[in-house]
């Protein structure tokens, strides 16, 4: 597998947001010839036209086909198929999706006039901001990072590959059926990471806190979580009162979500993502050795009461052994 981008000839881009401008911007820093690109909002299109030495912006998806050998779609999810049924593609070009949540197959359209067609997807967050980030500082963020491909031919796997390596990437071949799993997994490991800290902003706003002094407060806890997981890796990492088997203060935590769900009813929500997320628990504990069985269904019992009573505290008359 060559990592020579002079294989892929000219490429096109449709769809200049974040991810599109991010992964164009990098392969031209890295010899891509990126020549014509157009975006649902022209002004987009012409900013990274300017960006790239040599491209164009034009006015749309047929010009960038007429005028590449590789085109990279980089437009929403549910748009992929609209745009592949919508354009006039050239028979032997080679059309990539970068999107996580589908596969190949939203290219049918393109594969119908001819061209042959992939999905390719960096395993990495690209948030628009007011400016944006220098090429250098978006080479160095995608190093290291996965890049999850389908392609049916040697030629576009080859072609895949080239664009991973170029950007000091990392493969993983995916079949269709991977699709939804994969995309999970990266929708838990980023969006709902912010959802958390979002939840846990909520709380700290119970007490007074602002939103900026919470997050502040709790990112640098964030980053050494992170870092253990780096360091002792799973499930070694795992830290809290369900690894230590802390069945107080998970009641505690319980009773308090219950006791504020009447006059914060977003709060309901909150206590049964902290029940599904220390039922996931319970085993990772396990797997590290810190948790006994005896414990560990202690536990479950607990959450299970809690989960029976969603708008009054359990009755601590039945928790038997608890």
């Amino acid at each position: 597998m060559s990592s020579d981008l002079a294989q892929l000839g000219r490429v096109g881009v449709i769809g200049a947001g974040a991810v599109g401008s991010a992964i164009a911007r990098a392969l031209a820093a890295r010899g891509a010839r990126v020549t014509a690109i157009t975006s649902r909002t022209a002004a987009h299109a012409e900013s990274l036209a300017e960006a790239i030495p040599n491209a164009v912006a034009v006015a749309s998806a047929d010009a960038v086909a007429a005028n590449s050998e590789t085109i990279l779609v980089a437009v929403p999810d549910d748009a992929i198929t609209v745009v592949a049924a919508a354009t006039s593609w050239r028979s032997g070009s080679l059309v990539i999706h970068l999107s996580g949540a589908q596969g190949a197959e939203a290219l049918a359209a393109a594969s119908a006039h001819g061209a042959r067609v992939a999905a390719l997807h960096p395993l990495m967050t690209f948030p628009r901001t007011a400016q944006a980030p220098e090429v250098e500082a978006m080479l160095r963020r995608l190093a290291g990072c996965s890049w999850a491909f389908e392609a049916d031919d040697e030629p576009s796997v080859d072609q895949c590959a080239a664009i991973v390596e170029a950007l000091d990437g990392r493969a993983i071949r995916l079949t269709a059926a991977d699709r939804a799993p994969y995309h999970m997994a990266a929708v838990l490991t980023s969006n709902y990471i912010v959802t958390l800290l979002a939840a846990a902003v909520r709380l700290w706003g119970t007490f007074g806190a602002r939103p900026e002094t919470a997050l502040e407060a709790l990112l640098p806890l964030t980053h050494a979580a992170v870092e253990q997981l780096e360091t002792v890796g799973l499930p070694d990492a795992l830290t809290g009162p369900i690894a230590r088997g802390d069945l107080g203060t998970v009641r505690t935590h319980l009773d308090w979500l219950t006791a504020h769900t009447a006059s914060a009813p977003d709060l309901l929500r909150l206590r049964d993502a902290y029940i599904a997320l220390a039922r996931l628990t319970i085993p990772v504990a396990q797997q590290k050795g810190s948790l006994s069985q005896e414990t560990a269904e202690a536990l479950s019992r607990l959450l299970s009461d809690a989960a029976a009573y969603p708008l009054a505290p359990p009755d601590t008359t039945q928790r038997g052994a608890l």
